[in-house]
């Protein structure tokens, strides 16, 4: 006896509630987004009814984003806590995906195939890499209301009964307040088909009683499509008969719209206006075939292998409205692949848009005819057949290898989070959050790097206000939206845009009030030591904790974008309140109804028992066995040829597979590469290695290889290797040469060399000066005591100029600590023009040293830097190349002819190392050679230089920055060879007066105190005296 059709249905949700609710507790926290939606959770958990949160972006209105789902996991937070309610509302959105699906499938298929489609629902691939991959609970939510409001719009067009508009209508309320993409765009793929599907209906049954009375009255709506001839005349004439149903839903769906006004008024009233940011679903997937991987082939998973199918059942007389929009849908998710896309839908568009939506509702239109697959070949005509013609050992292995396939795509898409991580390791927020807490530390913000997504979870456990967010349609500052960047915790993913936007921040802090830092990956430290940033302390988890001396804490008064309180009250009462309505009407008063054996609901609507399949044509048969021996014959030739390759294979793939190892600091591979005939172990080879520190050993990144064979015989070659690598503050260009060397029948290359100098003396001896302030206050939550501050020191600027070089300006000068404490440093400078307008402020930022000692001279260069991008005229020509080199000078409206300069000092205690000095320094043509010796007991990681030129008269003429690529050991030294860049066409605009000079907030001192001896050592150069001064910054100090 045939099983009752409803019972796959129950099985689907029954499998759903069990393999989603237990898998998404340990997948949930490697996701993209589901950090994100637990953020807005929390503002609504916390204020319902104010849509301005400052957390973010120094504050952004929550409107921006479609509440319901939010709204409902803020609603369980209260319950079971913010992660676990941010899954229990998934799971309810799983369920409600699977009854969607089941419904959607009726309408072009019958019962027992619509089952199959809602078990395949459970395992589908999109659907798994959107829940599990991306942690979309709001996609989900609004595809799973447009599915189950379809049907009910399926029953309006067709009958005319207003309870299904009701029901229709309120179903895509509850979608367009979960995510109003899903319902704008499902208005053309999803809705449109199903009201012309079911105007074609209408149009058959007509027909079938007008010109085929004589007909067997039990052919169903398939059949019937195929026998019953009509054109597109007959279409529109019963599109206008259907012109009522047709023209009061469109009236409603404005009203439904309205639901989410506050979100549209918001961006009319703050439209979006920033540069795109790049998406892999843009990529050309023959170009960049892991982005193909990600965004179309796994979304469609087994629908690939049986596309020819989907087309055979989607291109026919009834379905063909759904089959245009498939195949248009299929086309979108292509990305940049053919220009079909960005011709289609525009370039704004195009650039806008996240192309692997459309492969994502593709995959959900396939899903009731893939279904149908799986019914005939279980169950139903395809299992005959291949029984029949093939036997049953052949059915059971093609069952089993499709059945395979789902299995095999599941376990593959719910594990990619773990065999290759999106995320960085889980984080321990309780350190952070504790230091937020204490010694009112969120009067300012912070700013995480490093932490991926996991940025967005620290913020919902903390009132603390960052400078940067997790949702780039909020961003508003400039220094973001003139960049495709949209968080600046990874900023070094994005290149020159990213590290542009984070030097800014970082370089003038005290515009964001920002002052903490939160490190979880050391590339960024070179860029905050060097930016005047000193580190904190290591928390228990790890993360470092850097702080800016001397800003200012936020205003007690914020500035916000305030909403009209109607739209407040709008914004937290409509979502919830079409939920409410939608139930009521959707399940109360139909229950009410049917205890009272009201018809209103009724209609002739069979829920599809009269769809029969139909047969599936020769052609079409042998075609799909032919796709899907051909694309499994193209997976199976690209995995063994992956799983195969060696890159021993030849000389230039065995150098160029070295040096990506070593790029990515897998050192065990790297190892792998050497003549094992007389390469040293890989214990003596990793320790060499790691005592190798440096801004290139250590923090650079390999951006471009040159490789250059030449033959020495037939097994040797020597490889001359042109390498760029970048890093956070500097570009480097090296050259290498490997001798590559045949050994049983595999290319090796000989491993490299390492410096083994050991100085002299076994141990060295150092006098360190410790300073400790424990002020005068005792242990308690009271804020800081006045006693507890300590006096600014003071400091001398000795000189000063306004200089132009290529048309940009820039403030030199020299500073004197003139205290008997050692000083942070903060030095800033005005522009202004001749009418006295102030133009530009900016603070010095590698060209100087933050940390001086007592009675030290140091100069400084202040470099007034422009927003990227920020000018219509500016080409972004090579913009996506990164080149921490860039610079893109400040506009100025009028030409500067005057300047002020502050200083601004703490007392410091950290970082001031001074146990280095320069030996024979000399001039070679253009450039500038000599050694730096570190003879202390610390080791000098990135070496800076400090290169000064001076005039006739001893002023400060130009200063140059020049960072060393290799670190510096204890008792060693490194040359350098630096380039003189000093240029004739500086101009000198003003040099400033004493009168121009301002330190601590006061005047400079009108009495200069006696300097220290000047013990640096110059050379003569171009008629300039050029002299040096080292600053190091140590990633790992002794007292630390």
């Amino acid at each position: 006896m045939t099983k009752k059709p409803f019972n796959l249905l129950f099985v689907a949700m029954v499998l759903s509630l069990v393999f989603h609710g237990t898998i998404y507790f340990f997948t949930v926290d490697s996701t993209y987004d589901a950090y994100v939606h637990m953020f807005f959770a929390d503002h609504y958990a916390k204020n319902w009814f104010e849509p301005w949160d400052n957390r973010w972006y120094t504050g952004f209105n929550v409107t921006s984003y479609p509440p319901l789902v939010h709204m409902l996991v803020a609603l369980f937070s209260k319950v079971i806590g913010l992660r676990s309610g941010f899954i229990l509302n998934a799971v309810l959105v799983m369920q409600l995906l699977v009854v969607g699906v089941y419904r959607f499938s009726l309408l072009w298929t019958n019962k027992r195939a619509a089952g199959y489609a809602a078990l395949l629902a459970c395992f589908g691939s999109s659907i798994l890499e959107a829940l599990h991959l991306f942690g979309q609970v709001p996609t989900l939510m609004g595809i799973s209301c447009l599915l189950n409001a379809l049907p009910e719009i399926y029953r309006w067009i067709k009958y005319g009964k207003w309870y299904r508009l009701l029901t229709g209508i309120t179903i895509m309320g509850v979608g367009v307040t979960s995510h109003h993409v899903t319902t704008i765009f499902g208005m053309v793929f999803f809705v449109a088909p199903v009201m012309g599907l079911a105007v074609l209906d209408s149009l058959i049954e007509k027909q079938k009683n007008k010109k085929l009375p004589n007909e067997n009255p039990n052919l169903g709506k398939s059949e019937l499509s195929s026998s019953v001839r009509f054109g597109l005349i007959d279409i529109v004439i019963e599109a206008k008969n259907k012109w009522k149903e047709i023209v009061i839903f469109g009236a409603c769906v404005p009203f439904v719209m309205l639901l989410i006004f506050p979100y549209f008024y918001w961006s009319s009233t703050d439209p979006i206006t920033q540069v795109s940011i790049p998406h892999g679903s843009r990529d050309s997937f023959i170009e960049v075939p892991s982005s193909g991987l990600m965004f179309f082939l796994i979304p469609l998973g087994i629908q690939l292998l049986l596309l020819p199918y989907i087309f055979s059942r989607v291109w026919t007389s009834r379905n063909f409205f759904i089959g245009l929009s498939f195949s248009l849908l299929l086309l979108f998710g292509t990305g940049g692949t053919t220009p079909l896309p960005k011709i289609m839908l525009g370039a704004n568009a195009f650039n806008i848009l996240t192309l692997d939506r459309f492969t994502f509702w593709a995959s959900i239109i396939g899903l009731p005819f893939i279904g149908e697959f799986f019914y005939r070949v279980i169950e139903g005509d395809f299992r005959v057949y291949l029984r029949d013609r093939f036997g049953t050992t052949f059915y059971r292995l093609f069952a089993g290898f499709i059945g395979g396939v789902v299995a095999i795509l599941t376990i593959f898409i719910v594990s990619l989070g773990n065999f290759r991580p999106l995320q960085p390791k889980s984080i321990d927020m309780k350190p952070i959050v504790q230091f937020l807490e204490r010694d009112q530390h969120e009067n300012w913000r912070y700013m995480t790097l490093g932490f991926g997504d996991q940025m967005a979870w620290l913020s919902a456990q903390t009132k603390a206000q960052s400078v940067d967010g997790n949702y780039h349609s909020a961003r508003r500052l400039p220094e973001m939206t003139t960049r495709p960047l949209e968080r600046l915790e990874n900023s070094k993913f994005k290149g020159l845009e990213g590290i542009g936007s984070l030097q800014q921040f970082l370089t003038v802090p005290e515009k964001y009030f920002l002052k903490f830092v939160f490190s979880n990956d050391k590339f960024y430290d070179p860029i905050l030591y060097f930016a005047g940033w000193e580190r904190v302390q290591r928390l228990e988890n790890g993360i470092m904790v850097w702080q800016k001396q001397d800003v200012p804490p936020l205003p007690t008064v914020l500035p916000k974008k305030d909403l009209p309180k109607i739209i407040k009250v709008w914004w937290g009462v409509m979502p919830v309140g079409i939920l409410i309505v939608a139930f009521g009407v959707n399940f109360i008063l139909l229950w009410y109804s049917r205890i009272l054996n009201k018809d209103f609901y009724k209609d002739e609507y069979i829920s599809s028992d009269d769809i029969i399949i139909p047969d599936l044509k020769r052609r079409t048969r042998l075609f799909l066995i032919f796709w899907i021996i051909t694309i499994m014959s193209i997976v199976t030739v690209v995995s063994f040829k992956t799983a195969t390759y060696s890159p021993h294979q030849s000389p230039q793939s065995v150098v160029e597979a070295y040096y990506d190892a070593i790029d990515f600091k897998y050192f065990k591979t790297a190892h792998g590469f050497f003549d094992p005939t007389d390469s040293p172990t890989f214990d003596d080879y990793f320790v060499k290695l790691s005592v190798e520190d440096g801004i290139l050993a250590s923090y650079a990144k390999l951006n471009n290889l040159k490789v250059k064979l030449k033959k020495i015989n037939s097994e040797k070659y020597e490889a001359y290797i042109n390498a760029e690598w970048i890093t956070p503050v500097e570009e480097y260009y090296t050259k290498a040469s490997h001798l590559v060397v045949k050994h049983k029948g595999k290319w090796y290359i000989k491993a490299p060399s390492f410096d083994s100098n050991i100085p002299a003396d076994t141990f060295i001896e150092e006098k360190k000066i410790g300073l400790h302030g424990h002020g005068k206050r005792q242990a308690g939550t009271k804020p800081t005591q006045h006693d507890d501050v300590l006096d600014r020191p003071e400091l001398q600027i000795l000189n000063g100029r306004l200089v132009m070089q290529d048309s940009s300006y820039f403030v030199i000068g020299e500073l004197q600590n003139i205290d008997v404490y050692p000083a942070h440093i903060t030095i800033s400078s005005d522009l202004y023009d001749k009418n006295g307008r102030k133009l530009v402020s900016y603070n010095a930022k590698y060209a100087t040293i933050h940390r001086i000692l007592p009675m030290e001279k140091i100069p400084f260069k202040i470099e007034f830097e422009s927003t990227a991008w920020k000018y219509v005229r500016e080409t972004k020509k090579n913009a996506d190349k990164f080149n921490p080199n860039e610079f893109s000078p400040f506009k100025f409206s009028s030409p500067p002819v005057d300047f002020k300069i502050f200083a601004r000092s703490v007392v410091d205690k950290n970082d001031l190392y001074r146990s280095y000095g320069i030996q024979d320094l000399k001039v070679k043509g253009e450039l500038l050679s000599g050694s730096l010796l570190n003879y202390g007991t610390e080791e000098i990681s990135v070496p800076k230089l400090l290169i000064t030129y001076t005039d006739q008269n001893n002023d400060l003429a130009w200063l140059d920055t020049y960072f060393m690529r290799d670190g510096i050991r204890q008792q060693r030294k490194r040359e350098f060879n630096a380039p003189l860049r000093y240029s004739n066409k500086l101009k000198i605009i003003k040099v400033g007066t004493n009168a121009d000079f301002f330190v601590n907030g006061l005047a400079n001192a009108l009495v200069l105190k006696k300097k220290s001896k000047d013990v640096s050592v110059k050379v003569k150069a171009n008629g300039f005296e050029v002299s040096i001064l080292p600053d190091g910054y140590i990633a790992n100090p002794t007292l630390y």
